[in-house]
């Protein structure tokens, strides 16, 4: 059981920062550009799985947070997501309760 809650966290939090990512290129780009939703989705979906796939979002005249955003969205999808936990834990200075 305490398997598949791990999955179910680990799950939970991947999907949170894909869902932190549309937010913030939402923001940016809905009303300012003729960017759709699915524009924007497909966009953060296609970071964080490091596919390398663009709906012409990404280029060289993005704003600075739409480009920190795609890179923590990238890192997280490249590195999996229980380094990241591991790391911010070690930064917090939070103890693993492994056994």
């Amino acid at each position: 059981m305490d398997l598949i809650n791990e999955a179910a966290i680990i799950s939970f939090i991947w999907v949170i920062f894909l869902f932190v990512g549309i937010l913030v290129l939402g923001i940016l780009y809905i009303n300012e550009t003729n960017y759709r939703l699915s524009d924007i989705i497909f966009e953060v979906c296609s970071a964080q799985g490091n596919a390398g796939l663009t709906a012409g979002i990404t280029n060289m005249d993005m704003s600075y947070i739409a480009k920190i955003t795609f890179i923590f969205n990238m890192w997280i999808g490249r590195l999996e997501i229980i380094p990241v936990i591991v790391l911010v834990r070690s930064f917090l200075g939070i103890k693993s309760n492994m056994r």
